[in-house]
């Protein structure tokens, strides 16, 4: 009689080596995950470098990171991405005679809670003039998530002859004929034509950006020139 092959130690054996494997792929994938958390959570100092670059360019002065008191007028700004955290590349000057300041603003992403937390970042400009006078007001793009918020709370500021307008963007805030009296034809032709704006204001200042993006050291002028815009058509 001839040998019989040991079936079930080679199973066995076939098992162990898919589990190691199995083992050794989500250990790298769990180091894979928190490298990459820990470089969302780094400076990066070669954008730090041209982000300088470009803020020589505009006059303005830099500070590559900075904690959230060093504005004191954003301490009122509501992120409807998530939790505020610190300002990288910071850039300050004025314009036009007007305050103004270009950062990438660091936040913790929203709807993390008992899930662990993502660092994230996008670029903003804000505007602080004299000659405005701002009812409090958020404008954003309406994609599902906001649809969502507004089927929860109905806060969506509407202009039924602006149907374009008001399915673009979710407009709201506490002051609603202000608002309306604020956003004129001319302001809703404005975002029309610029539907992936976010756009705050509050009493002088006006906050400009486009959610989760980071700009490009070379847009750095065109926030610049695009929150003075801004500033125009809202004292018109």
């Amino acid at each position: 009689m001839q040998d019989q092959i040991p079936i079930v130690p080679i199973i066995l054996a076939l098992f162990a080596i898919v589990a190691v494997i199995l083992f050794v792929a989500m250990l790298a994938f769990i180091v894979f995950l928190m490298s990459r958390a820990a470089k969302r959570r780094r400076y990066d100092t070669v954008r730090g470098r041209e982000m300088e670059a470009a803020a020589r360019q505009i006059g303005f002065v830099f500070t590559p990171q900075a904690d959230l008191g060093s504005l004191p007028f954003f301490a009122d700004f509501e992120l409807f991405e998530g939790e505020k955290l610190k300002f990288e590349n910071l850039m300050t000057g004025s314009s036009r005679g007007h305050q103004v300041a270009i950062f990438d603003l660091v936040y913790r992403n929203i709807g993390n809670v008992g899930a662990g937390t993502t660092t994230s970042r996008q670029t903003m400009a804000v505007l602080v003039s004299d000659d405005l006078l701002l009812p409090v007001f958020y404008l954003r793009p309406e994609g599902t998530f906001e649809k969502v918020l507004n089927t929860l709370s109905r806060v969506d500021i509407n202009f039924p002859e602006r149907p374009r307008f008001s399915s673009q963007f979710l407009l709201y805030g506490d002051d609603e004929p202000a608002i309306r009296k604020l956003f004129k034809p001319s302001i809703l032709d404005h975002f029309e034509q610029n539907p992936q704006l976010c756009v705050a204001g509050s009493g002088k200042c006006l906050y400009f950006y486009t959610s989760r993006t980071l700009a490009s050291p070379a847009q750095v002028g065109q926030y610049l020139a695009f929150v003075e815009q801004l500033d125009d058509a809202f004292r018109q």
